[in-house]
């Protein structure tokens, strides 16, 4: 590695001896490091402290998120403490009917200034730095803003929306203490790369009351083990790790870049079909880098007792409320809508609790603000402004053209492959941009397909509504009422396990 980067980076160089014997950066080997220790100390929770008081709990959350923290980051570590002070302050001033709107300003601003930051100074190529915990340490704070306030005021979240009942879930009672409130947010199961818990749910697991009361029956008197979940999530990690490092360097995305030369071999040579079936192939393996981070930390909150969401019609225990990543259910998505809410879980739970929940023009909203909370990158506001488009553009084509296919099993079957084939295209065609980050290999992309995507997306919004398709709704709306009091008992005891409203 260059000098540059070991000098910008802040982190401890305790393990450089075993970055340069394993080739990887120390910004990487730090974080593996810092989360198998947190995956090794997780398991006190269960046992040993399991009893022990909240106080404690709450203090060991926090004193070991911060160890985390400055071990992984050094000096930078100072804005893991600032971010959420300032979020306290305001808590504690501010009238109930301000307090969401305000913190999510301030957070954000906050937030922004450390991405345009890193993104004027930062020239180095390690890939961990202070923003990614601040990323989860906002939507921690904001959170816990917006369920105050939806307490404090005793308001319904929107009168146009569905959304009440699921946002009851999130609702907090009284104002923490200030251990409880930095010990939440500095938590060290989720502080490196998430998913965000809310407030609710990290109360929950330092009080010991991992089991609704209504589930309780379903109990023997030992609390249900996550101790195969953990080993199955494990697993996942590190084959996704093993996938990455093996394919990164046969399919880097970096390659793309080439297209901004005229006579490279990729702009001369490379069809628009193959750009796509690389593309598609590089990002895959982007993804592997993800799943790698997202099982693991999930790993450490259910190897802590955090995170048990009842149990299934078997009565076999559920560990997937802190889940961030339905991969099966991604990378075989038959729609953009379904993938978009497999990826990033409790990011969409938290995007609809502090903006979808919140007024008009929820698409645009969510997607504005996933946006600005990821950075200020070129690549971020082309990926999610298609990602917009294709959403509701997908909706539509879906309302237009399913209801000729599903008169037979043949024609559906053609449908659900035409749908997985145009939703691997559209996510990546939109998902590009995200991981180039740059304009000039974003517009260099996408003009090798003369933006077609684009428009094809656009055109899609003018399709007309098919009666047919609204015929067979309220047809299965009739029939749906008939079978109500029959499912009713059937849902009762699925709210009653602990299912997730969002997913």
């Amino acid at each position: 590695m260059s000098a540059e980067y070991y000098d910008y980076y802040d982190g401890s160089k305790l393990f450089l001896f075993l970055s340069n014997r394993l080739g990887l950066p120390i910004d990487l080997v730090n974080f593996l490091i810092a989360q198998f220790a947190a995956l090794c100390v997780a398991r006190l929770f269960r046992k040993p402290l399991k009893l022990a008081s909240p106080e404690f709990r709450h203090s060991l959350c926090l004193v070991i998120g911060l160890l985390m923290g400055y071990f992984c980051f050094g000096k930078q570590a100072v804005h893991l403490s600032v971010l959420p002070m300032i979020g306290y302050i305001l808590l504690r001033t501010l009238s109930p009917n301000l307090m969401g709107n305000v913190i999510l300003a301030a957070s954000m601003i906050y937030l922004s200034c450390i991405h345009l930051h890193r993104q004027i100074y930062h020239t180095a190529d390690y890939s961990l730095d202070i923003t990614g915990p601040l990323m989860v340490i906002t939507q921690r704070v904001t959170s816990l803003a917006y369920s105050l306030q939806d307490k404090l005021t005793t308001k319904e979240i929107n009168a146009n929306s569905t959304s009440n009942s699921w946002s009851k879930d999130f609702k907090t009672d009284k104002m923490p203490s200030p251990l409880e409130y930095f010990a939440y947010t500095l938590a060290f199961q989720t502080l490196m790369c998430g998913p965000v818990v809310f407030y609710s749910d990290y109360i929950s697991f330092i009080e010991g009351d991992h089991v609704n009361g209504e589930g309780k029956s379903h109990m023997t008197e030992r609390e249900p083990s996550p101790r195969l979940a953990v080993l199955y999530k494990v697993a996942g990690s590190v084959a996704a790790a093993v996938l990455y490092l093996s394919l990164a360097k046969k399919y880097p995305l970096t390659v793309l870049e080439e297209l901004t030369n005229p006579h490279s071999e990729v702009s001369r040579s490379w069809s628009a079909l193959y750009l796509l079936w690389y593309a598609y192939l590089s990002t895959l393996v982007v993804r592997c880098k993800y799943y790698h981070a997202w099982l693991l930390s999930e790993a450490i909150c259910n190897n802590s007792g955090m995170g048990f969401n009842g149990y299934d019609t078997n009565g076999s225990p559920k560990w997937d409320k802190m889940s961030n990543i339905d991969v099966l259910g991604f990378e075989l998505a038959q729609n953009f809508r379904a993938a978009v809410s497999s990826w990033n879980k409790n990011t969409n739970a938290w995007l609809r609790l502090v903006a979808y929940s919140r007024g008009g023009w929820r698409t645009t909203r969510v997607y504005a603000l996933s946006a600005i909370w990821h950075g200020f990158h070129p690549g971020y506001y082309f990926t999610f402004f298609a990602g917009g488009i294709f959403t509701v553009a997908a909706k539509k084509v879906r309302s237009f053209a399913r209801p000729m296919f599903v008169d037979s099993k043949p024609k559906k079957m053609l449908y659900d492959a035409l749908t997985f084939i145009t939703t691997r295209v559209a996510m990546t065609y939109a998902t590009v941009p995200f991981i180039l980050l740059n304009l000039s290999p974003t517009l260099a992309f996408y003009g090798k397909f003369y933006y077609s995507l684009h428009f094809i997306a656009l055109g899609a919004l003018f399709l007309p509504n098919n009666n047919k398709y609204h015929t067979t709704q309220n047809s299965n709306c009739s029939n749906t009422s008939s079978k109500l009091k029959e499912n009713s008992i059937q849902e009762n005891i699925v709210e009653a396990n602990g299912k997730m409203k969002v997913h």
